[in-house]
């Protein structure tokens, strides 16, 4: 499903099934612009998954935002500093591709933060909340 929003928007995107395969996926050069995960994943779940990207030098830098159903556990990722954004499901498309590109804006303007600005991802998973129940 992310394919379909994001590939549109002019974003690359490879998949995964489970956090092994993203593992495995990511070579040593270029790394990606960002990763999205889900929490839930197969053989290596989406917790580990990050906490792996982030305790390894050359991928800690990558932005990561959590696509999920589990709203709790992704907010306390995000509220911990492991992960750039969240984004609950079920979400808005619009608002999924809003946050992925504030989360690359700040990182392509430098920012020296894994997070991106908190008001702003904020603001984009309420209009995704919102937009989800009038949808």
């Amino acid at each position: 499903m992310l394919r379909l929003i994001l590939e549109p928007a002019g974003h690359e995107v490879v998949e995964a099934s489970d956090g092994h395969t993203a593992l495995g996926l990511i070579g040593p050069d270029p790394l990606p612009d960002l990763i999205t995960t889900d929490l839930r994943m197969p053989i290596v779940n989406g917790q580990a998954l990050i906490e792996r990207l982030r305790s390894e030098p050359r991928t800690a830098g990558i932005p990561i935002v959590v696509v999920s159903a589990s709203p709790d556990a992704a907010r306390a990722l995000h509220a911990s500093g492991l992960v750039d954004a969240v984004v609950i499901k079920p979400f808005n498309p619009f608002a999924l591709e809003a946050c992925i590109r504030a989360v690359i804006g700040a990182r392509v303007n430098g920012s020296q933060s894994h997070t991106a600005d908190a008001q702003q991802l904020d603001l984009v998973e309420r209009r995704s909340a919102t937009m989800a129940a009038l949808s």
